[in-house]
Order: C-alpha cells, then structure tokens, then sequence
C-alpha cells in the first residue's frame, strides 16, 4: 500500500487545501497503525489481497444457540436500562417520566410480541393435528346420563373432494362483490360470519362453536399460565384476561367464554394475592430499586381486582332488584359471577377489598332468588366459621344489623339465620366493666404507696426494667393479639343480641322469631345473667298469647330449659307452666308429615328431665315417662327409636321411673288420666307401660329390640343388652334411622324364591238365579233409606 503522499512534494508548488474531516482521518490511521486506536469500521475489500491474508484480518465470529442470543439480548436490555436510568436521573422531572413512560412501553410491546407467539404456536400446533389425522365429520352429539356424548364418522378422501369439484364447477360470477363484502363478513376478532342468505347446517354451527371456544381457551389458558410464571413482570397478562370478563363476543359463545375467563382470574387471584392488607403510604422518601418493583406490582394486582370486582358486580346487582325480569341464560351467569365473588371472599377474607364485597353480597340474603340466597348464606356462613381475628365476623354482623333496621325487620329468614355459625364461644360480656373496676383498685393502691414515699430511687429503676420485660413477654406470647381477638368477638355478640332482643320486644309475631330462638338456645352461655329473669318472663308472655307455631312453641321451652341448664342453674326460678305447656303439646306434633319437631321436642324433654334431674319431682318424670311411652306408638320407626332411646336414659337417670315397669305396683289413690293439663295430677304412678309390649312386634328390628331392652329394665349385660351402636346420643339414633335419603336401615332382604309350582286358586261359580231373593224388594228404596 502506497502511504499518502508527502507535503511540499510536487515541485515545490504551494500546499494543498486539506478539508478538516480528511485531516481527523489521516490522524485516526496513523494512530490505528501504531496500535494506539481501534478502527470504527471493517477493512474495506482489496483485490489482490490472498485469501490466507484475508482470513487472517477477518475475525471470525463464533454462532451462538438460541439460549446464548437470549442471555445476550437480556443482558444488553439491562444494560440499556441501566443507562437509561444513568441519565434519567440527571434529567429533570418531566423529561425522566418521558423516558420511564417509553421503556415501559418497549417492555409491553415485547411481551405482547411473545404473547402473540405463544398463540400462534399453539393454533397451528392443534390444527396441524387435525390435519395429520384422519379427516373426520362431525355429527350431532348424544345425551347420555353422563352428559353429551360426540359422534365423529370417518369422511373419505373422494367423498370429501365431492364437494369441492362442485364448488370448483360452479360459475363464480360474484367473485368481486365477496371480495368487497369481506370486511362484512369478518368481525375485529377475525370469527367468520355466515351471510344471511347462506344456509349452514346445525353441525357445522356445533363445529364452529366448538373451534371458537378452543382457541378462546388456549387464548385465556396462555394469558393465564405466562403470567403465573412471572407475576412481577407480566401485570399486563391480568390486565387483559380481566377484560376477557366482560368483552364482547360472537353471541354463540359469550357466555361460555366470560365464564371460561371469570373462573380463570379466580384461580389466579387465589394464587397470587398476598395473606396481607397492601398499603402504600407516601413518604417522598427515596427506596429501593427492588422495593419499588414491589409496589409497582402490588398497585398493579390491587387494580385488578378492583376491576374484577366491579365487573362481576355489574351483573350480580340484578338479584338486589325485583322489578325487572331477565332471561334465564341471564341469571344463570349472574349466579355464576356470584360464586365467584364469594369464593374470592371466603379465600381471602383480609384483603383490601373484602369489606367490598360483604357490601355487595349481604343485600342478596333477602332477594328472590332462592339459589342466590343459598350461595351467599354458604359463604358468609364459612366466612364466620374460619374468621379466628373477628375483624371481618364483626363487619358482616354490623351489615346484618344494618339491613335488618332498614327493612322493618321484613327480611327472609336466612339474614338472620348466618349468625348462628359465628366463633362465640368464651365471651365475656362484663369485661370492659371489670377492667374499669380493676383498674380503679390498682391506681388507689399506687396512690397509697406513693403517699407512703418508701420506694427508693433503685427499686423505681428496678420496677421500669421489670414492667418494659414484662410487655415484652406479652407480645412475644401473642397477648396483645388475644386481647384485639376478644375485643373483635365482644363486639360482634353485642350486635348479635342486639338484632335478637329488638326483634323479641318490637316485633314477636315477625317471622323471625324460630330463627332468633335458635340463636339464643346457641348462644345462651354467654348472656348475662341479669337478663335471665327478663327474657323468661317474655317467653312467658309469647307462650299465654298463643300466637307462636307449633315449631316456635317448641323453640321457646328448649331455649328456656338451655338457659336454665347452664348459667341459669345459679337462679331460683321454677320453670312449671313450661313444664305444663310441653307436656300438652306432645300430642299436637305433625307426626306423620312433618318429623322435623321431633328432635326438637326430645331436645327440650332431655334438658327438662336429665340434666335438671335433681329439681324434678317423681310425679314429674312418670308422667313424662308415660307419656313417651304413648308417643313411640304413634312415630315412624326413627321417631319411635328416638323417645325408647330417651325413654332408656330418663329410666337411668331416675330410678323412680322404673315402677312403671311393674304391674302389680300401686301408689296412692286415683286413676291414670293422660287429659289432664298438668302432669303432676296425672296419677301416673297408677299406670304402667304397656306400649312396650307393642313394640315388641315392631316391623323395624332395632326399634323391637330397643323396646325389649327398656321392658327388661335396661340390663348391662346379657341377651337383652345393646351394642354401642344402639347406645349413641338421640339425636344421632333419630338421623341414623331417617328415611329422609329413601333408604331403609337395616336393608330389607328379598323374598327368597318358592320352590315347586303355584297352585292356582279354585273358582267358584254361583248361579244367582237360586238365590232366594222377596218379589217386591225395591233396591232404589232401600239406598235412599
């Protein structure tokens, strides 16, 4: 190579004009030849260059895989970022949210790039598949037991070419015009549509509708796992399945695919959302890059599920009015959305939306909808079940509270029916009166010894030190935490016996008067002791106004003999017209077409006469005895086996009992008369059981036996004994033995086959003719009179 030639040299003519940029070249190549600089661009083709010479100079770059290009793509992102973010940050602020807002948007068109690729990847997988295999057609589907069952027939080759050797015969004059009207024919989301004049069979519109729902389903599946893969990266993947909830889309498959989405953004949600309430609070302190990614993402999940919920409320807000009616594909999505709503409550009652959705719920408790009011009961009901902090139990019962006021108490039973599964066990409800009364005693105590003035100034160090330990072992046993549990459950009783107490002062012939009953049979362990005598002389009152059902009635005498068993046993109340008003009412009990008042009724006879067994005279319990004696007679064989069963342990409890037993034995003057109002004048030490002599040919075996047992005195060994399957508490004998399911317990085995042949039976002719019969019998006469 010739060098560039040298100044001055052409005959000693003036200097060459040199431009400035070739002068900044000819520096460059002098620095590059001495090693001092690297050149910015290949070296440029030279003819008579040899090939090794060539090669030498080319640096050969080695061929990387596709992992190697995705690392190094990676890392040149990051490094692009990094300095992005260099510069960023000597920008200032309105030029550094420029910047932020356009790498964030590179960032979604890559994922959205990858996305599109995936999907594609998976459609022309699936349809290659059904290319490969053998060309099938479909026929209409089958219902079965199990749900409908697809037919496909094999199609030949020739048969399928039929077809389109005649679509190919066919003159196509209006080619241009499909050509025009194609846009017509497509929609955005590129599902073909039928022109109205085209005639499509139902197959082929089951065929159509079943591809559309698959490739919505790889659709949302793949938004779905990509972003369970990398949730802090891809908040754009939920972002566009939550708007899959409400889209539009072809009619034939709107509902199924919003349901497909709904369902999939559950799952997700239950996945992803933290066991915490989010929180972000500005402080205008600078963080952490990696703290900043956590907000990020947690900001962007909070907007999801806000955006979930208000969708799905959209269309549940259709329960809470009554005027307008909807179609029944309707109403089925709408409980759908409902369950979702309740799922995500039930999974996560502390998130941040959760008081939300208990605003959005509770109103459903009263509407119309009778499987709507079934779903939100379930959740709310295993909402308070698994509620251990209280919080979210006291913000449903406030609700509860709430729209049980502003309805006039004219709600369904179901609102009030929820509280009976709330976590009140061991509540205190004079607790806030006894800290007040501690604490006054501990402040007069420390005014003494202050007044005294003989702590020295080390015992007062000493003292601040033990005190500081001693809260400090509070938080580390949890006590703080206990103390928040039981103010939360303190509360939520107080609400509780709040709607209860109104509803019985305000308004007892409400129709929720059995359901307030209930809960207070439930919760009467925790009721003050000083309402005791109130609330039995209400019940009172309810039981002479003889208003109440048969149901209620039953209700009022449990819930008393439950007070009156726990707590109330420290109270000198005689409970007689209770005593009175059951004994009475046995006989009236539906108890052919409704047994569900039996267990009720053996309920209240058990807390009457075997947990208060010391304050009940003997006439009291023989003529109770008796009476159930005489009740077994007229039950099917589950009710029958519950009172024997009862019968069994007032004999144990009471030894009195057992004269009913003997015949020959007779107490005091007078004659058994069961048409008497109050059992103790009866005369039932005057009787004896025969109905269990009757029972003995029972046509159910357990009840036969059972009933054998108790006539032999309840022996603890021997033929006559039972096994622990008979011994179980009433109750569970009663489910046990219920017919409620169709089923007979124990089974009935089938008549064994006869052997040899069926005589047939001897007809006997009679010839009426011989019959003597007077000539002037009038039969017409004769019906009249």
């Amino acid at each position: 190579m010739k060098g560039p030639p040298k100044k001055g040299s052409k005959g000693g003519g003036a200097k060459r004009k040199i431009s400035q940029v070739k002068r900044k070249n000819i520096q460059r190549n002098k620095l590059v030849k001495q090693g001092k600089a690297k050149p910015n661009s290949q070296p440029r083709y030279i003819p008579n260059q040899s090939k090794k010479n060539r090669d030498r100079t080319e640096t050969k770059q080695p061929q990387l895989t596709t992992e190697q290009q995705k690392e190094k793509a990676a890392e040149t992102d990051k490094l692009r970022d990094e300095a992005i973010q260099e510069l960023a940050d000597d920008l200032p602020e309105e030029e550094k949210e420029f910047i932020k807002r356009m790498s964030r948007k590179r960032k979604l068109k890559e994922d959205e790039d990858d996305l599109e690729d995936l999907e594609r990847g998976a459609l022309s997988r699936i349809f290659s598949e059904k290319d490969s295999s053998k060309k099938v057609k479909a026929m209409l589907p089958i219902k079965t037991k199990a749900g409908l069952k697809e037919r496909t027939i094999e199609v030949s080759d020739h048969e399928d070419s039929e077809p389109e050797e005649a679509e190919e015969a066919e003159p196509s004059n209006e080619e241009e015009d499909e050509d025009d009207s194609e846009s017509d024919q497509t929609r955005d989301d590129g599902v073909e549509i039928s022109t109205p004049g085209e005639e499509v069979s139902v197959v082929e519109l089951y065929a159509k509708r079943k591809e559309l729902i698959q490739e919505k389903k790889i659709q949302i599946g793949s938004l779905a796992s990509s972003f369970l893969e990398v949730p802090e990266e891809r908040m754009m993947n939920l972002e566009r399945l939550v708007k899959l909830v409400d889209a539009p889309q072809p009619e034939a498959v709107v509902v199924t695919v919003q349901r497909l989405a709904a369902a999939s953004v559950l799952e997700v949600l239950k996945d992803v959302t933290p066991g915490y309430r989010i929180f972000h609070q500005d402080t205008g302190e600078k963080l952490k890059k990696e703290t900043l990614k956590l907000q990020k993402y947690e900001s962007g999940l909070l907007n999801c599920y806000k955006l979930y919920l208000v969708k799905l409320e959209k269309l549940i807000n259709m329960f809470k009015h009554s005027g307008k009616t909807r179609s029944q594909l309707e109403v089925k999505q709408a409980q759908y959305f409902l369950w979702c709503m309740c799922q995500l409550l039930v999974a996560h009652p502390h998130f941040n939306f959760a008081t939300n959705i208990l605003h959005a719920i509770v109103p459903i408790l009263t509407s119309s909808n009778e499987s709507a009011r079934n779903t939100v009961q379930t959740a709310i009901e295993d909402l308070f079940k698994g509620d251990m902090r209280g919080e979210i139990s006291l913000e449903a019962t406030r609700l509860i509270n709430n729209l049980v006021k502003s309805r006039k108490h004219n709600v369904r039973t179901e609102v009030v029916d929820v509280l009976r599964s709330l976590r009140i066990k061991n509540v205190n409800l004079d607790k806030e009166k006894e800290d007040e009364i501690e604490m006054k005693k501990k402040e007069a105590r420390k005014r003494k010894l202050m007044e005294k003035n003989k702590i020295s100034r080390q015992e007062k160090k000493r003292k601040k030190k033990l005190d500081l330990l001693e809260k400090e072992l509070l938080e580390a046993r949890g006590e703080e935490g206990k103390k928040v549990k039981e103010k939360f459950f303190t509360e939520t009783t107080k609400v509780v016996f709040t709607i209860y107490f109104r509803i019985l002062k305000s308004f007892p012939r409400s129709k929720l008067m059995g359901s307030v009953l209930e809960g207070l049979a439930k919760f009467a362990h925790v009721i003050n002791l000083e309402f005791f005598s109130d609330l039995i002389l209400v019940f009172q009152s309810l039981l002479s106004a003889d208003f109440l059902s048969q149901r209620d009635s039953l209700l009022v005498v449990s819930t008393v003999f439950t007070i009156l068993s726990g707590q109330g046993e420290a109270l000198n109340i005689d409970p007689a017209s209770f005593y009175t008003h059951l004994y009475n009412k046995l006989f009236q009990i539906e108890l052919v077409r409704n047994h569900k008042d039996v267990p009720l009724a053996v309920k209240a006879l058990s807390d009457m006469l075997i947990k208060r067994k010391k304050r009940v005279s003997k006439t009291r319990v023989l003529a109770f005895a008796k009476r159930l004696g005489t009740l077994s007679l007229q039950l099917l064989h589950h009710g029958s086996i519950a009172c024997l069963g009862l019968l069994r342990q007032l004999m144990n409890a009471h030894s009195a009992a057992l004269q009913l037993l003997d015949s020959e034995h007779e107490v005091g003057s007078g004659v058994f008369d069961p048409s008497i109002v109050d059992p103790e004048h009866s005369s039932a030490s005057n009787t004896t059981s025969w109905e269990l002599a009757l029972l003995h040919n029972h046509y159910h075996p357990p009840t036969a036996r059972l009933s054998m047992h108790v006539a032999a005195q309840c022996p603890t060994s021997g033929e006559l004994s039972l096994s622990l399957d008979m011994k179980k508490p009433v109750e569970e004998l009663f489910n046990i033995f219920s017919m409620d399911e169709m089923g007979f317990n124990p089974t009935i085995k089938p008549p064994g086959a006869k052997k040899g042949k069926r005589s047939t039976p001897s007809s006997s002719s009679v010839n009426l003719d011989t019959v003597p019969c007077a000539e002037n019998l009038d039969f017409f006469a004769a019906l009249q009179t």
